[in-house]
């Protein structure tokens, strides 16, 4: 698990001048504690978001303490246009706090009616919600839909869970099922006959007299 090196919050420095010397403000919400302001650069805390576990836990090291403190990403403040980083804020936990998260479902496998492309593949449900301790949470959760066949769906009871977690979505949600491939096919146009005359609208109907016939 990857540890992001942190200090408290210089004083001086705007935020702006802060993030034009590459540095990113942080927030680290100390568990029975409060808010401490921190810094760090932004290509270290890019480092760690992405060397951080499925569910967002990483490791904050503050001015160089002995022991790192471990952390969930609470939110990530960016800039849309720039796509620099604003603010970033972490929580601190223990192993055995208990949180609420959403755990992604890894599929694996290709059902038959795939491979003959004559199905596809929908996932109503990507992810599980779980209460649990940080220790026992898993970082995703497979099932295997090689087996799958036509018009059949997998539900959240199929999964292996750890009796050590509570469940928060339904049993009976749909993860995944097979679906027939619907082929549109457009109807051919009519075929007109050669050298027919248009139609002519508002024009005199056949037979009618001329204006300028015989009295």
């Amino acid at each position: 698990m990857s540890i992001l090196q942190a200090e408290p919050r210089a004083e001086g420095p705007t935020t702006k001048q802060l993030r034009r010397m590459g540095i990113t403000p942080m927030a680290i919400i100390e568990k029975n504690k409060g808010t401490v302001v921190l810094q760090a650069s932004e290509r270290s805390i890019l480092d760690a978001l992405k060397g951080a576990s499925a569910l967002g836990q990483f490791k904050v090291q503050i001015n160089g303490e002995k022991i790192p403190r471990s952390v969930i990403l609470k939110s990530v403040d960016k800039d849309p246009v720039a796509n620099r980083l604003l603010h970033v804020a972490v929580l601190e936990v223990s192993q055995t706090d208990v949180v609420i998260v959403d755990v992604p479902i890894h599929f694996v496998g290709t059902p038959a009616s795939v491979e003959q492309k004559e199905g596809t593949v929908l996932h109503p449900t990507t992810h599980l919600k779980v209460r649990g301790q940080i220790q026992d949470l898993p970082d995703s959760l497979e099932i295997d839909i090689s087996g799958l066949e036509m018009n059949h769906s997998a539900s959240v009871s199929d999964l292996t869970i750890s009796d050590k977690l509570e469940v928060l979505t339904p049993l009976d949600a749909t993860i995944a099922t097979i679906a027939p491939i619907v082929v549109q096919v457009e109807p051919e146009a009519e075929p007109t006959e050669e050298g027919a005359e248009p139609e002519l609208v508002g024009g005199d109907s056949e037979g009618e007299s001329d204006s300028g016939g015989e009295g």
